[in-house]
């Protein structure tokens, strides 16, 4: 199952629950990343912390854009 569980004009989060991973796109560079496993456990505690720092869409895309350099695969639509 999939679910969005973050969405901005920037980037978008997607949650597959049943394998555990999560998909992180930037929407201007057309480019993703996919974290699973122990990358997806820290990805998630990382994103609930910044979350839990400050909610709004400024920080959490700030907070999003320190994985650019992750963001290595090309998005199709």
């Amino acid at each position: 199952m999939m679910n969005v569980i973050y969405n901005s004009d920037n980037y978008y989060v997607v949650e597959y629950s049943g394998q555990h991973a999560y998909e992180l796109v930037d929407k201007h560079s057309a480019r993703g990343t996919f974290f699973q496993g122990d990358g997806a456990a820290r990805f998630m505690e990382f994103m609930r912390i910044a979350v839990g720092e400050d909610a709004s869409v400024e920080h959490v895309d700030d907070f999003l854009g320190n994985f650019d350099i992750l963001l290595g695969l090309r998005v199709v639509h």
